[in-house]
């Protein structure tokens, strides 16, 4: 039976993710022919938390490093709700242009809210949303088809751009481990405790650890591969 290899420390954190997350999918399909191994078991479960800690990790400074995009997001919606209630007014039915024209009339206490500093934009917004809100304003909305969608669209937009930001915030005050710490880490948990200790598993149970054992060396073998291929280019 091939042994497994060790995972290439260059592998990048992306990829080692997506090798973590199969591991664990294929220890979980293999779990009941291993039968109980309170060493494996322990391992994996380590494996797990830090799987779950990378892409973390990386959503976080995914999300953080997107803040620019996030907020023309949001400006990209507050502009379309905007356009959308205005259009009514010129095109709208008889009965929707004076709905139209009191939600217009809502909305211009806050033109140029796109062009505000990012707090002060968010604080108009979230009151943007509490008037849409009120009785009779959001029975205007209602009126009006997908105008309703356009004002969940702002919101939408605006808990992800709140996400960034705190995100951005984490970051900065280094709350969680960083990506790269987590990745080494792993790596270091697969190569020198759950790869070694599996090799030496199948070998001697091999009729138990096999077919793990083969699943996990094709899967560290094709990322492997990546890595190397990717240094030919390089």
């Amino acid at each position: 039976m091939a042994t497994i290899g060790k995972i290439n420390k260059n592998i990048q954190i992306a990829e080692l993710g997506t090798l973590a997350q199969a591991i664990g999918a294929r220890y979980d399909e293999n779990a009941a022919k291993i039968g109980e191994d309170r060493i494996l078991s322990a391992l994996m479960v380590q494996e797990k938390k830090e799987s779950t800690a990378l892409i973390s990790a990386m959503n976080r400074t995914k999300s953080a490093s997107s803040l620019v995009e996030k907020d023309n997001a949001r400006d990209e919606a507050i502009s379309a709700l905007f356009d959308m209630a205005k259009a009514y007014t010129l095109l709208g039915t008889a009965s929707q242009k004076p709905t139209a024209v009191k939600v217009c009339s809502l909305l211009d206490k806050y033109k140029g809210i796109a062009h505000l500093n990012n707090a002060t934009e968010s604080a108009k917004i979230a009151s943007l949303l509490e008037d849409l809100d009120k009785e009779g304003n959001k029975e205007a909305v209602e009126e009006l088809p997908n105008l309703a969608e356009a004002v969940a669209a702002v919101k939408s937009a605006e808990e992800a751009f709140l996400a960034a930001v705190k995100a951005q915030e984490d970051e900065k005050l280094g709350l969680g481990d960083n990506a790269s710490a987590v990745k080494k880490r792993l790596v270091s948990l697969l190569n020198d405790k759950l790869i070694a200790y599996v090799n030496i598993a199948s070998d001697v149970f091999a009729e138990n650890y096999g077919a793990f054992s083969e699943q996990v060396s094709l899967a560290v073998s094709k990322s492997n591969s990546v890595v190397t291929q990717r240094a030919k280019k390089a």
